[in-house]
């Protein structure tokens, strides 16, 4: 039955995506935020979802001329650098074979973020886009809250099967980087009820990080949330969500929890950092071998990698760092243009901020740019011991980040007419 609703669902979305190509994009979004087919069992999940969406988006973007009104912005150049840096590595990797579908599988998440970028070009649209992304995100957010109060913290929040955010470190990032645009909707709620869900999608989510167990998660999830409330210039009202969240991990959460969270700081004794310290070794091995191309995605996992370069003592696993993977698989070029491609989304977040800030009628762009840098240093941290390099959501994050670029600009340009038109 489940899959028979989500189904008729999916479907009924076409006809409208023939309509409006904008729905389509929005669509996409919605596919790889929440992956609601891991939501059912059957005939749903062998469906290639994505794929086809985008085929009757591009095709209705055509047929409606939507290009016309294509803007283009520097960020997009730069991810498409990024990625061609990517693609020549794939082609020199150590083994092709191995590298390819993870290659694919990224060149998906860049050409679908891109098509977010093209489509959703309105503040209307990109607005909406951000809704659907705490509703899909918030979904996994309210049910994991809920279900860690429940448990009390014994059990690990983990996402859907086979999405990008599988396991607990993977639930834990979409949840830090979604929570600043929780926290964004509280303010720019459209009614009330819109802004009582968003403090208690926001309150469920922080909980769930909680129950996923994440050592980093919940360091993310702390540091991004003052760094949130610091932007604000409101470190004050911070204590309203770190009471309750306290309250939650001292009272609620069980001695399991507890044990995990105090091993962070044990790291002589702690077996799951050590095996991270031997995986990050064998990376600067393989990049100084490599130093130009790196051995290509997923080198850690070439048989012969594994025995040149990882101790005998030590399983064949992910590197467990998004800079260190960004190392061993593309090279110090890649290592470098991954950092300049954050330092770079970091500074348009800035420039953002600057350019509304001192503006009543742009006031919600400094709120966008405060949500998108919070979500960027909540990765970042997670980044620091989480294989998360191509993770999806930072790529739609900066694409988020490029369109209000845009649309400042244009609202700029646009009262610097209105007042040159103002008879004195």
């Amino acid at each position: 039955m489940r899959d028979l609703f989500l189904g008729v669902l999916l479907l009924s979305a076409f006809p409208l995506i023939l309509y409006r190509y904008q729905i389509g994009a929005l669509v996409i979004g919605f596919m790889s935020f929440m992956y609601p087919q891991s939501n059912a069992y059957g005939f749903v999940l062998t469906v290639p979802w994505i794929d086809y969406f985008f085929m009757v988006t591009i095709a209705s973007y055509v047929i409606a001329q939507g290009y016309k009104q294509y803007k283009h912005h520097h960020l997009i150049t730069y991810l498409l650098i990024f990625y061609s840096w990517l693609s020549i590595t794939t082609v020199f990797a150590i083994d092709t074979d191995i590298s390819y579908d993870p290659w694919l599988k990224f060149t998906k998440v860049l050409i679908l973020a891109i098509v977010v970028f093209a489509m959703l070009n309105t503040e209307k649209r990109l607005i909406t886009c951000m809704k659907v992304m705490v509703l899909s995100i918030g979904f996994y957010g309210i049910k994991g809250g809920i279900f860690t109060i429940i448990s009390g913290g014994s059990y690990r929040v983990l996402g859907p099967i086979n999405s990008f955010f599988a396991d607990n470190n993977g639930m834990a990032l979409i949840l830090v980087m979604t929570l600043p645009f929780m926290l964004f909707f509280i303010t720019h709620a459209d009614n009330i009820y819109q802004k009582y869900f968003s403090i208690f999608c926001s309150l469920c989510s922080a909980i769930a990080v909680l129950g996923t167990q994440s050592r980093t998660g919940f360091i993310a999830l702390i540091i991004s949330f003052l760094y949130f409330t610091w932007l604000q210039k409101k470190l004050g009202k911070a204590l309203l969500f770190i009471i309750p969240l306290t309250f939650v991990a001292y009272f609620v959460m069980a001695d399991s929890w507890s044990e995990r969270m105090a091993s962070s700081a044990q790291f002589e004794t702690d077996s799951s950092f050590q095996g991270r310290v031997d995986m990050w070794n064998a990376s600067i091995r393989i990049v100084n071998d490599y130093p130009i191309l790196g051995g290509g995605f997923d080198v850690i996992y070439v048989p012969e990698v594994i025995k040149k370069y990882i101790p005998y003592n030590v399983g064949s696993r992910a590197i467990h760092s998004a800079y260190f993977q960004s190392l061993a698989e593309h090279g110090y070029v890649g290592f470098g243009l991954f950092i300049v491609m954050l330092f770079l989304s970091f500074q348009a977040a800035r420039k953002l901020a600057r350019e509304s800030k001192y503006n009543p009628k742009l006031a919600w762009f400094n709120d966008l740019s405060i949500a998108v840098r919070s979500s960027l240093v909540g990765y970042m941290v997670l980044a620091l011991t989480a294989n998360i390099a191509f993770f999806d959501m930072l790529y739609f994050h900066i694409v988020i980040l490029a369109i209000a670029s845009i649309l400042i600009k244009k609202e700029r340009e646009a009262n610097r007419l209105s007042i040159l038109e103002t008879p004195s």
